[in-house]
């Protein structure tokens, strides 16, 4: 049984070795295969190899032949293309002549200027390869020719197309809202797009290729549209229908309300005020958080006479110039940049407001001469417009120095020195007139002076005293522009601790207020110089107690007094105790007059109604004398004006109580005795008539 189970394993073990070597045998035969394709390929290859080898030693040869061909070729294209080119620069005086000697039309620029640009590649060619030939100097002829004629086009292009402004549409210019669209522009519109294109065109060639002639040309007639502009203008104003131009229809659909001209100026500069004011106030809000309150005076709530410059219609004039200037200046920059090449915008502007500018600097010289004319003759509303002018100058300069460049503002600094020069002469001309006693001081006296005198007649306040107040009132209006003046004179900065006045606005005040304090100080003694040409005491105390009072309640009224305490703060008692001074001082006058009758302890007593004969004479000598006292001090003081009421009435009060006691007891007295034959002689007033003719004074219509 074993037996057979070996067997068994036996076969089974030569079964499975007898399929594993028949794999191998299939798997050798396979390998036999692969290895004769491998040998097939490496032979092809080879041979393939030994082909391309050959093929390449065949066409190389070939290829180097036609390289060596094309270059050549190449060769021989760029001389004929050189050729080409130096035979152009041979012809191109010839092709080109006509065409420069006729010089280039309006809208067809580039033609011309290809032709330039032809003339001055031949140019180059001549001057580089053949400097001595006669095509150089044909061909640079030719060029300068071009040059100038298209100069002369540049010249007659700007200008046909550039005319002065008319004085109505300047006017139009200057009072639009500072906001309107520069297409509003009339200088603007004469100057088309296309027109403006052309000749940007012109001048970037002229500047490329070195012809800097456009600029003196550009300036000249740039310059010339706004000398005459503004000349125009000055004509215009002088006319009769200057000021009451109505402004055009505009592209909002609506007429602007008809204004005069002092009412637009006001409307512009009270812009701008606002505008700085808003401005200042955006600074103080950012680093302290309050904010100013906005001017909401505009012109619709303004009244027809808060328009005008102080009367002085010669500075409004010349304001508007200035306006005029300005918006001229905005718009010819505007045209600058869509013409001419931005490295030449400083020289062109520069040159082209020059002689404008030179204009209004005379002009500014001549009115202030006029002004300081008109001064001499005490005739200072003109001083107050200087002022006005200079506060708007001032207003406008932040305008003017955006608009011009740094030559042009320190040109036009001169009209701001010119007007501030003036108004610190007219101050002090003013402070020497106050010092003045001479017959004519402010204006010409009227007839209510003395007789080879210039004191009042009346007492009444004096018209340099009226006239001096009249001017200091209207200078706190401009304390602003009065302070910075001032300021650069050490007498007053030196009198003051600036320092310790944190705001510009109380500095000015204090400055404006420390010269307000010398007049008035050179007022009183003034006052008291003049009042010394009275004959009477009580005349004299009368003057001068008018004319404080007068000053006292204007410097009330005015709000002057907070100016003054700046660096007077006792300003304000001390004229009220010199006011009561000069009341107890006019009491006394009367001194001669109560004399006679007080005290009662030196006068004789009558007993039972009589008195000795020698004590009669006495009694009568009083009453005369007190008769005569009264009389002449009524008669003098009848004809006296105290112009305040409440003054004229504490006057009479203080007299009544003064004099009435003290002549009643003497009337009580003596009235009924026997001192006289003719008592009616002597008793000539009763009490009540005495206090009667005292109630008259100060009246001469009594």
């Amino acid at each position: 049984m074993n037996d057979l189970e070996d067997k068994l394993q036996i076969d089974s073990g030569m079964g499975k070795g007898g399929k594993e070597n028949t794999k191998l045998s299939r798997l050798r035969d396979r390998v036999d295969k692969y290895h004769d394709l491998s040998n097939s390929m490496s032979s092809i290859l080879t041979t393939f190899e030994h082909r391309l080898g050959k093929l390449e030693q065949t066409i190389l040869p070939v290829y180097n032949e036609t390289e060596h061909l094309q270059n050549r070729f190449k060769n021989l294209d760029s001389t004929l293309q050189c050729l080409e080119t130096v035979l152009s620069h041979y012809d191109a005086s010839q092709e080109v002549c006509n065409l420069i000697h006729i010089g280039p039309s309006e809208g067809n620029i580039s033609e011309f200027l290809s032709a330039l640009d032809k003339l001055k590649k031949a140019k180059d060619y001549f001057f580089y390869n053949n400097a001595q030939s006669v095509e150089l100097e044909n061909v640079t002829s030719l060029f300068n020719t071009g040059c100038e004629t298209l100069n002369n086009h540049y010249k007659i292009l700007l200008n046909k197309h550039s005319h002065p402004l008319k004085s109505v549409d300047l006017l139009d210019l200057i009072y639009i809202e500072d906001d309107s669209s520069t297409e509003d522009c009339a200088s603007i519109k004469q100057l088309t797009p296309s027109t403006r294109e052309e000749l940007n065109i012109i001048s970037n060639w002229l500047d490329y290729n070195l012809r800097r002639e456009y600029v003196n040309i550009y300036a000249d007639e740039r310059s010339e549209v706004i000398f005459r502009s503004l000349q125009i203008l000055k004509d215009h104003q002088k006319s009769s229908s200057w000021g009451n131009e109505a402004l055009k229809l505009r592209q909002y659909g609506r007429n602007e309300p008809k204004k005069s001209t002092s009412a637009r100026l006001q409307s512009i500069f009270e812009r701008k005020a606002n505008k700085m004011l808003l401005k200042a106030s955006q600074t103080i809000e950012l680093s302290t958080g309050f904010a100013l309150k906005k001017n909401t005076n505009t012109t619709d709530n303004l009244a027809p006479e808060d328009y005008n410059l102080d009367g002085d219609q010669e500075l409004e004039k010349y304001l508007v110039l200035l306006l005029g200037l300005q918006r001229l200046l905005i718009w010819e920059r505007q045209l600058l940049n869509d013409i001419i090449p931005a490295s030449r915008h400083t020289e062109v502007f520069s040159r082209l407001s020059h002689s404008s500018i030179d204009m209004l600097v005379k002009d500014a010289e001549n009115i202030t001469n006029k002004v300081l004319r008109s001064i001499a003759r005490k005739e200072w509303a003109s001083a107050l417009g200087v002022f006005s002018a200079l506060k708007r100058v001032i207003l406008l300069q932040p305008d003017l120095d955006r608009a011009c460049d740094a030559a042009q503002r320190q040109q036009l600094g001169n009209v701001l020195k010119k007007l501030q020069n003036t108004g610190s002469k007219a101050l002090d001309q003013f402070l020497d007139l106050v010092k003045c006693d001479t017959v004519t001081n402010l204006v010409g006296m009227s007839a209510g002076t003395l007789s080879g005198s210039n004191i009042p007649k009346d007492a009444t306040v004096h018209e340099l005293t009226s006239n001096t107040i009249w001017f200091i009132e209207h200078l706190f209006e401009h304390y602003d522009v009065i302070g910075g003046i001032l300021q650069q004179d050490s007498t007053y900065s030196s009198q003051i601790n600036l320092q310790k006045i944190q705001s510009a606005e109380d500095r000015n005040k204090a400055i404006l207020g420390l010269y307000i304090k010398k007049v008035l100080s050179e007022l009183n003694l003034t006052i008291i110089s003049k009042c010394e040409q009275y004959s009477d005491n009580a005349t004299k105390h009368l003057f001068r107690l008018n004319n404080i009072h007068y000053i006292l309640k204007s410097l009330q009224r005015s709000n002057l007094l907070d100016v003054v305490s700046f660096t007077e703060p006792d300003c304000e008692r001390n004229y009220q105790e010199l006011i009561q001074e000069l009341k107890s001082l006019y009491r006394k006058s009367w001194s001669r007059l109560v004399v006679h009758i007080h005290p009662l302890d030196d006068l004789p007593r009558p007993i039972n109604g009589k008195v000795k004969e020698k004590e009669r004479a006495i009694i009568k000598d009083r009453f005369s004398a007190f008769n005569k006292e009264l009389e002449e001090a009524c008669k003098n003081q009848r004809g006296i004006s105290v112009p305040d009421i409440l003054l004229r009435e504490g006057l009479k009060r203080d007299n009544a109580e003064h004099i009435i006691p003290q002549y009643n007891a003497f009337y009580e007295i003596y009235a009924d005795v026997q001192f006289s034959k003719n008592p009616e002689k002597y008793v000539k007033y009763r009490p009540q008539n005495v206090s009667e003719m005292l109630n008259n004074l100060f009246d001469d219509s009594v």
